[in-house]
């Protein structure tokens, strides 16, 4: 018998995702001078944040409509002088497949939604993409860690990947991740109820490693397999 699945809708208020947008804009030194460049969907989490930081920082905001094309979205970034922009791992692989060397505008590429493979972000490092690896989950309204522009300078690792300064992290008896922190979503929207969180303290099915404000993510309990971003369940 076939089984409906829908996906939880994480309920946040506009103060959590600016929050978030805040400390992702400092943490990559986001000014009014730069422009973010969307090119994930925007009513993922990872899309949304990246319209959300341009509004926080007053910057300059694209959003490429195209479907999906290294060779065009290479040409939308030049043309818009795009500073900063978050991608998935995939598209990331369409660039170098491409050898699309990187436009001078773009300052910072974050990275999430998956592992970015060393050798595919050592070979985006080559033709000059400044990509930095990141962690996050739409529970935390996008972004938990994200590795500083200073590695750019370093050949690229995936991990690991420096905590932004908003969060708490915990690990569980279970050794799963716990955050809280004030861009925390409010509650779960099921069936058209409000279930609210109930707690400051979110408990992930992320296994992660911790050393100090640093964390290495090692892998999920569940099964699901993420499509642009998004978990889907196969």
């Amino acid at each position: 018998m076939w089984q409906h699945w829908f996906p939880k809708v994480r309920r946040h208020i506009k103060k959590a995702l600016l929050t978030s947008a805040a400390a992702v804009n400092e943490h990559l030194h986001v000014t009014q001078k730069s422009c973010w460049g969307l090119a994930l969907p925007l009513h993922h989490v990872g899309g949304f944040g990246v319209a959300a930081r341009a509004y926080e920082a007053g910057s300059g905001f694209q959003h490429f409509t195209q479907r999906w094309d290294a060779k065009q979205f290479h040409e939308w970034l030049d043309h818009y002088q795009i500073t900063h922009t978050s991608l998935v791992p995939t598209q990331v692989y369409d660039l170098v497949k491409a050898n699309r060397i990187a436009p001078k505008s773009i300052q910072s590429i974050v990275v999430g939604g998956g592992l970015l493979e060393i050798s595919i972000g050592q070979a985006a490092r080559d033709l000059g993409w400044p990509v930095l690896a990141s962690y996050g989950m739409a529970e935390a309204a996008s972004q938990i860690a994200t590795q500083p522009l200073d590695l750019l300078e370093k050949p690229y690792q995936p991990a690991p990947i420096s905590i932004l300064p908003i969060w708490e992290i915990r690990i569980t008896p279970q050794q799963t991740l716990e955050i809280a922190g004030p861009a925390l979503f409010s509650g779960y929207v099921i069936d058209g109820e409000f279930i609210s969180r109930g707690t400051s303290w979110h408990t992930t099915s992320d296994f992660v490693q911790l050393d100090g404000q640093m964390i290495s993510p090692l892998g999920r309990q569940d099964a699901l397999v993420k499509i642009l971003g998004e978990l889907v369940d196969p």
